[in-house]
């Protein structure tokens, strides 16, 4: 039987997000939070294509279509880093009815491709 549910995961995702960044909610209301939400679920679903196909670049793909949209609209690569980091944190120990470890590499790897992409601040 499963130990987990993807809608708690990604509630407790969205909550940590929005916790560590409370100025989210005044920027974007909850509307923001709702996108966050949604963001979430896409990344769960191409972590589970990627599952399947049992081809970890799926998700490499898409991460890298992910963080050209958002930095051209504004976001910087950290954020989508540290949304990864806390879906790792997430799923951790929670069984994922045997995937844990693949999405946890898949987001590893995701989270060295964005490092490499990253524009430091100055200063």
């Amino acid at each position: 039987m499963s130990t987990y549910n993807i809608d708690s995961i990604i509630d407790e995702v969205v909550s940590d997000i929005y916790a560590a960044y409370p100025e989210l909610l005044t920027r974007f209301g909850e509307h923001g939070k709702k996108k966050c939400r949604e963001d979430n679920q896409h990344h769960f679903n191409t972590l589970e294509v990627a599952y399947k196909l049992n081809n970890d670049q799926a998700f490499l793909d898409y991460t890298e279509w992910l963080n050209t949209l958002l930095t051209s609209r504004g976001m910087k690569s950290e954020h989508i880093i540290d949304n990864y980091i806390r879906i790792k944190q997430a799923i951790a120990g929670k069984g994922l009815e045997g995937k844990e470890d693949f999405y946890h590499e898949c987001l590893s790897k995701a989270i060295q491709v964005l490092e490499n992409k990253a524009v430091p601040e100055p200063g």
